[in-house]
């Protein structure tokens, strides 16, 4: 059954339901790695900083996907697009399912990045079709299921690979995107392109968007260095679990992250009052929340105890503030509503990548006590960004 959606008349639950589910099995995609880091370094003999390529390299993809398909949701059909994209990402799983070496796994992880994007399709989709009293709750919704795709990935695969091995995970979240693609073809309607420029015109309109909304240069630069310091405790530690005194396997090392699915119910908790509060007001208390999670992760590094509550905390603290971020910026501009939350997601993005990388380095020189250093940099990075004027 396919349903119709008009502009701030609402979105049907079905619907509404289907996107969120979709969000999070296609997110997932770009977390499955994580627990799974050190095991690919044990299979392909090479080292922690060649398995975590794996992760930096996904977040390039998704970046990719970002600044070049996301875009067309303003110019194209949206949902052509969002099924091309769920072919692909199958495609692309399978290929690391299957993989003989590193470069190949590299080399599809970054494929799997850029077709992996689908969410920040439904995003905007929910924000514009949803009845005004209700679009922060309708988006809370699916942020909340954005989270739990990337912290239920995390568990999921390191249970799954402890039983059946590391390739597993791909065989089934192959799976799992080709049924998305039967029910997003079967229950979403056909929704037309907004635009009349064509795909450079759009692109270039990126920068012009960029240059002119100042708040969206602060919203996605302090969201993209919360987000850089995030994925520096989660890139690296499963290194750490399997040293001592942990020595963790990679079901425990995937079940941490049923620790951070804690972390969500701060997306059900503050969507209520981002309007009443603003974005810089959360920006500042999760970036003082991440904060306090490194110091715990740092004192507290061979203690299963002060690893999960700094997991708990970096996790609550980032939704606070992405999710008033990112709330904030697609009420910018109607028209481009797809372009502008590209500009945000990308800038979001590449503070990931970012984090992934240099976390990876300095974990490779420096071992936990650079990451924590890295992670508390991009912190405090991020809390000075509010020190210039926005909302």
């Amino acid at each position: 059954m396919k349903y119709e959606l008009c502009e701030n008349r609402g979105i049907p639950a079905p619907l509404l339901a289907l996107m969120a589910v979709a969000t999070g099995l296609s997110v997932a995609n770009c977390y499955y790695n994580q627990p799974l880091l050190g095991s690919m370094a044990r299979d392909f003999d090479v080292t922690d900083f060649a398995a975590s390529m794996v992760a930096t390299l996904t977040q390039i993809g998704y970046v990719a996907g970002l600044v070049f398909v996301i875009p067309l949701g303003d110019l194209v059909s949206r949902k052509k697009l969002i099924l091309a994209n769920y072919v692909i990402s199958s495609c692309a799983l399978l290929a690391i399912a299957l993989a003989p070496n590193i470069y190949w796994v590299w080399g599809a992880s970054l494929l799997a990045g850029a077709s992996s994007v689908m969410p920040q399709f439904f995003i905007p989709l929910v924000s514009y079709h949803s009845a005004p009293a209700h679009k922060v709750r309708n988006v809370g919704i699916i942020q909340s299921c954005l989270l739990i795709g990337i912290l239920g990935s995390r568990v999921f695969s390191g249970f799954l690979a402890d039983v059946w091995g590391w390739r597993s995970v791909y065989f089934v979240a192959c799976a799992f995107m080709l049924g998305c693609f039967l029910m997003i073809y079967k229950m979403l309607p056909v929704l037309s392109a907004r635009s009349q420029e064509n795909y450079v015109g759009l692109m270039k309109s990126l920068l012009r968007l960029l240059s002119k909304y100042p708040y969206l240069r602060i919203a996605s630069l302090r969201a993209a260095l919360a987000y850089g310091s995030f994925f520096a405790l989660w890139s690296c530690l499963a290194f750490r679990m399997k040293q001592e005194p942990f020595f963790a396997s990679d079901d425990i090392i995937g079940a941490l992250g049923l620790c951070g699915l804690a972390g969500a119910s701060t997306v059900v908790f503050i969507s209520g009052y981002i309007q009443q509060y603003g974005a810089r007001f959360f920006s500042i208390i999760g970036g003082f929340v991440v904060l306090a999670a490194w110091l715990l992760a740092f004192w507290g590094n061979d203690s299963y105890l002060w690893v999960i509550i700094a997991i708990l905390l970096i996790d609550a603290g980032m939704q606070c503030i992405h999710l008033s971020n990112q709330t904030s910026v697609v009420t910018l501009d109607a028209s481009a509503i797809n372009r502008v939350n590209t500009v945000y997601m990308t800038i979001y993005f590449l503070g990931g990548s970012a984090g992934t990388f240099v976390s990876g380095l300095f974990w490779q020189h420096y071992g936990w006590t650079g990451v924590v250093g890295v992670g508390t940099a991009f912190a405090v990075a991020s809390l000075l960004v509010n020190c210039f004027k926005s909302k």
